[in-house]
């Protein structure tokens, strides 16, 4: 298991703030204006912390054994990838919310 998150984590935390920003903006339609400051920071925030999430997936991924199988070094890359394109896509998706 711990293979899998090593490989797919970036993309699962992605994953999440795509659902959390969509249901936050969801709940702020439903209860007030789109353009409500307090959903707006509220997301920005939701949106800061998946990043913080993605930055330390990384930072685990940078610091994990260095010595190890080819195995080990391909879901390491694999790993930094994902958490690249997350960190992409979270800031893309949060890029409305901020302007």
């Amino acid at each position: 298991m711990r293979r899998w998150l090593r490989m797919t984590g970036g993309l699962l935390i992605w994953a999440v703030h795509f659902v959390g920003v969509y249901l936050i903006s969801s709940a702020a339609d439903v209860w007030s204006s789109t353009e409500a400051g307090s959903a707006r920071w509220i997301g920005l925030a939701f949106s800061i912390g998946c990043l913080l999430c993605v930055i330390a997936l990384a930072v685990w991924l940078v610091r994990g054994r260095r010595v190890g199988s080819r195995a080990e070094a391909w879901e390491r890359r694999v790993g930094l990838t994902g958490a690249l394109v997350a960190g992409i896509g979270v800031l893309w998706q949060t890029a409305p919310l901020a302007f």
